[in-house]
C-alpha cells in the first residue's frame, strides 16, 4: 500500500512539476513588483532579507523550469522515436512549450529591482552570457517540439510572446552595463571640457538610447543626474573645477550647470532626492528607462504584443485538443504576464505613495544606535547566550536594532544649521578639528573651547591626536559615561540628545561599517572593549550576572571607575584610557562639557562622512543607506575637500584662515533657532 501512494505521489509530480515551477515564476516576479520599490524606503531587514530571497530565487526557479521543459520534450521525443507514447497525452505538451518566452520575460526581472548589490553591475557579461544561453534552449525546445499540424494562430501567438521575452530578457545585462561605476564616470561633455562632433548614425544612436534628461540639458550643461555621477564615481570637484578654468570654459556655463561645482545655496534641501537618483542610478534601471528607444518598446510595442498574442491563443482551437488544467495555467501566465509588464509603473507608483502617506523614511532618513555597555549588558543577561550563538553563525547582532528614524530630523537639521553658519564652507578642511594648537585652525572648536579643556597633557588632547578608531572608541564610551554620572536636566537640551545620537551612530559605524568609518579602522577594538566591559560587570557582580545585582547605571559606572582607575597595572587597557577620558571631562562645568562632546562629535562625523569613499556609500544604498550618506552629500555640494579632493589637490599652506566656527556664539543662542528645523519635510 505505500508503495502504491509511493509512485502515486511521484506520477503527480511528474504531471504537476512544471506547472508548479511556472506559476511559482510567476508569483515572484508579482512579489518583486511589489516588494522591490520599498528597498528605496527604510524597511524592517526581515523584509529586505525577504526580497533579496526572492531576487536570488527568481532567476534560478525560471532557468529550472526552462530546463525542466527542455527535458521533458526530450524525453517526449525520445519516446516517441522508439514507439513510445507523450505521457502528457497527444498535444497536451504542445502548450507547455508555449511557457517558454513567458520565462523568459520572467528572467527580465523587474525595473525597480535590477541589481541587488552594486558588484551585480560589474557582472554584466556572465548575464549576457545567461540571456544567449536561455533563449537558445527556449528556442531549441520551440523548434524541435513544435508539431506542424498545429492552429497556425497558437504558433503565431508564441512567435509573439518570443518576441517580447527575448527584448525583455535583453534589458537586464543592457540595464547592469550602463549603471556600472566605470559608466557613472562618464558625465557630460561640459565637465570632459570638450565638444563631440557625432556623424549621422551616432546621433541617431545616440537619440534612441540616451535619456530624454540628459538630451534636453546638453545645452544647459550638467544635469542633476550628472552631478550624482561625478560624486559616486569620486570624481575630486575642486579637480574639475581647476580644469574647466584652465580650459576657459567655465565662464560660458550658467549658474545651475556649475551649482555642484561652487556652493551650491540650497542644495542641502535636495539631498534626499539626489540620494534616491543615485539608488536608481545604480539598482534599478533609470540609464536606461528614459531613452525614446525603451519607452517606445514598453508603452507601444509590449502592450500591442501582449494583447495580439492573448487574442490569438483565446480564439485557437483548443477544445479537445489540448489538456484543460493546461489551458486555464496558460490564460493564467499570459493574462497575468501581460498585466504585470503593462501595468508595473501604476503598481510602482501606488507603492511610493503607500510609502509616502504612510510616512516611511527614505533612504539614509534614520540613524542606527549601538551603545557599547548597553551591549555587553545584553550579552550578560540570561538570554545573552542567543546573541552570542547568532553572531557566532554569522548572523550580526545590529540585525534586530530599532532604526531611529524619528532622530533624522533633529539631527540633520542641526547639522545642517551648523555647517551652513560658516563663511567659509568651500575648500573648508574637516580634518582641522584635531588641530588643537590656539595658533592653528580649527573649523569645529573656538580658541576659547581648546584653551580651557584641550590644554597640553590632557586627555582630550591625547584621544583627539591618537588613531581615528581609537578617537572614537574613547569618546563613545566616556559620552556615556558621563550622561550615565552626571545626568542632564529633563527634558534634555536638543545638543545633548544629538551628542548621544552621534556618538551611537559613530560606534554603530564602527563594530558594523568600520570601512565606511575610515578605511583602516580596526573592528577588534570595539570587541576588545566590549569583553574587557563584560569582565568588569561579571567580576564586580559574581559569576552568575543578574541585572538587579546592579542596582542603578551610577553603580555600574563606578563599578567601571574602581576596576580601571585603580593603582597599579590595568587588566583593561581600552577601558582604562575611556575611564581616564571621562574623569577629565567631568571635572569641567556641564556647560563647557556639553559643548565639547558636541562640537568633538560633530567634528569626528564630518571628517568620517568625507574620508570616505563615493563607492563605498553607493554600496550601502544598496543595504539600505546609512545616514553618513546623507551627511557626505551635503558636505560634497556644499564645496567642503572630500578624499578624492585631497588626493588629487594639493594642499594650499597660504590659504586665508578659516573662521572659527564655534567662536563668539552665545551658548544655545543658535542651538534654540535650530529646533525649528525639519529636514524630513
Amino acid at each position: 500500500m505505500m508503495m502504491i501512494d509511493v509512485w502515486s505521489a511521484v506520477r503527480w509530480w511528474d504531471e504537476w512539476q512544471l506547472r508548479i515551477l511556472v506559476l511559482g515564476s510567476l508569483g515572484l516576479q508579482w512579489f518583486l513588483l511589489v516588494a522591490a520599490p520599498m528597498r528605496k524606503y527604510t524597511i524592517p531587514r526581515w523584509l529586505r532579507t525577504c526580497i533579496w530571497l526572492a531576487y536570488v530565487s527568481s532567476d534560478a526557479l525560471a532557468i529550472y523550469a526552462l530546463a525542466t521543459l527542455f527535458n521533458r520534450h526530450a524525453k517526449a521525443r525520445s519516446g516517441a522515436s522508439c514507439g513510445g507514447t507523450n505521457a502528457n497525452g497527444g498535444q497536451a505538451g504542445v502548450l507547455e512549450i508555449l511557457w517558454a518566452p513567458v520565462l523568459l520575460i520572467h528572467l527580465g526581472g523587474q525595473r525597480e529591482l535590477t541589481a541587488y548589490n552594486i558588484e551585480d553591475n560589474e557582472l554584466w557579461t556572465r548575464h549576457a552570457v545567461t540571456l544567449v544561453s536561455q533563449v537558445a534552449v527556449a528556442v531549441y525546445a520551440f523548434y524541435k517540439s513544435w508539431p506542424n499540424s498545429t492552429d497556425k494562430r497558437l504558433w503565431v501567438s508564441a512567435i509573439l510572446m518570443f518576441v517580447i521575452g527575448v527584448l525583455s530578457f535583453s534589458e537586464k545585462p543592457w540595464a547592469f552595463k550602463r549603471a556600472r561605476i566605470q559608466k557613472l564616470a562618464a558625465v557630460s561633455s561640459l565637465v570632459q571640457g570638450t565638444t563631440r562632433h557625432d556623424g549621422k548614425w551616432e546621433k541617431a544612436y545616440r537619440f534612441c538610447f540616451t535619456d530624454l534628461e540628459e538630451q534636453s540639458a546638453r545645452k544647459r550643461g550638467l544635469t542633476t543626474r550628472n552631478r550624482v555621477h561625478m560624486l559616486l564615481s569620486d570624481m575630486s570637484l575642486f579637480a574639475a573645477v581647476t580644469e574647466l578654468k584652465r580650459r576657459g570654459v567655465l565662464d560660458s556655463v550658467d549658474q545651475e550647470g556649475t551649482a555642484i561645482l561652487s556652493r551650491a545655496i540650497g542644495a542641502e534641501r535636495f539631498s534626499k532626492r539626489w540620494l534616491q537618483n543615485a539608488f536608481g542610478l545604480i539598482y534599478t534601471r533609470a540609464k536606461v528607462t528614459w531613452t525614446p528607444a525603451y519607452l517606445a518598446y514598453h508603452l507601444l510595442l509590449v502592450p500591442a504584443l501582449h494583447v495580439a498574442s492573448i487574442t490569438l491563443f483565446a480564439v485557437s482551437h483548443k477544445r479537445g485538443r489540448y489538456n484543460a488544467t493546461d489551458v486555464k495555467i496558460t490564460y493564467i501566465l499570459l493574462c497575468f504576464t501581460a498585466v504585470l509588464d503593462i501595468s508595473a509603473f501604476f503598481f510602482r507608483g501606488l507603492i511610493h505613495l503607500v510609502m509616502f502617506v504612510a510616512k516611511v523614511p527614505s533612504l539614509c532618513e534614520w540613524i542606527a544606535q549601538y551603545n557599547l555597555i548597553d551591549a555587553a549588558l545584553r550579552r550578560l543577561q540570561p538570554t545573552g547566550w542567543l546573541i552570542k550563538c547568532a553572531t557566532r553563525i554569522g548572523c550580526y547582532e545590529g540585525y534586530f536594532d530599532t532604526k531611529h528614524d524619528k532622530l533624522y530630523s533633529k539631527v540633520a537639521g542641526y547639522l545642517v544649521f551648523d555647517l551652513l553658519r560658516s563663511d567659509q564652507i568651500e575648500g573648508l578642511d574637516l580634518g582641522s578639528y584635531r588641530n588643537l594648537d590656539s595658533e592653528m585652525n580649527n573649523w569645529i572648536l573656538s580658541h576659547d573651547l581648546r584653551r580651557r579643556a584641550c590644554g597640553e597633557g590632557t586627555e582630550v588632547r591625547s584621544t583627539l591626536l591618537g588613531s581615528f578608531d581609537r578617537s572614537v572608541l574613547f569618546w563613545h564610551i566616556a559620552t556615556d559615561l558621563c550622561f550615565t554620572r552626571k545626568p542632564p536636566t529633563f527634558p534634555a537640551h536638543p545638543r545633548v540628545v544629538i551628542t548621544e545620537a552621534i556618538s551611537n551612530y559613530m560606534a554603530h559605524l564602527l563594530n558594523f561599517r568600520p570601512d565606511m568609518l575610515l578605511t583602516g579602522s580596526r573592528q577588534h577594538l570595539f570587541a576588545e572593549a566590549m569583553q574587557q566591559v563584560e569582565a568588569i560587570l561579571k567580576l564586580r557582580a559574581g559569576r552568575h550576572f543578574k541585572r538587579p545585582s546592579i542596582q542603578d547605571d551610577m553603580a555600574m559606572v563606578d563599578t567601571i571607575f574602581k576596576s580601571t582607575l585603580g593603582p597599579g597595572p590595568n587588566e583593561y587597557p581600552l577601558v582604562h584610557e575611556a575611564s581616564m577620558l571621562t574623569k577629565e571631562l567631568l571635572l569641567l562645568d556641564d556647560e563647557t562639557r556639553h559643548e565639547l562632546m558636541y562640537h568633538v562629535w560633530v567634528g569626528m562625523l564630518f571628517y568620517s562622512a568625507a574620508m570616505c569613499r563615493g563607492y563605498l556609500h553607493a554600496k550601502s544604498l544598496g543595504e539600505g543607506g546609512e545616514f553618513l550618506s546623507f551627511v557626505w552629500l551635503l558636505l560634497s555640494i556644499k564645496g567642503t575637500k572630500t578624499l578624492s579632493d585631497k588626493l588629487q589637490m594639493p594642499d594650499q599652506p597660504n590659504a586665508p584662515p578659516v573662521q572659527q566656527h564655534a567662536q563668539g556664539t552665545q551658548q544655545g543662542e543658535v542651538f534654540q533657532k535650530q529646533e525649528d528645523w525639519d529636514f524630513r519635510n
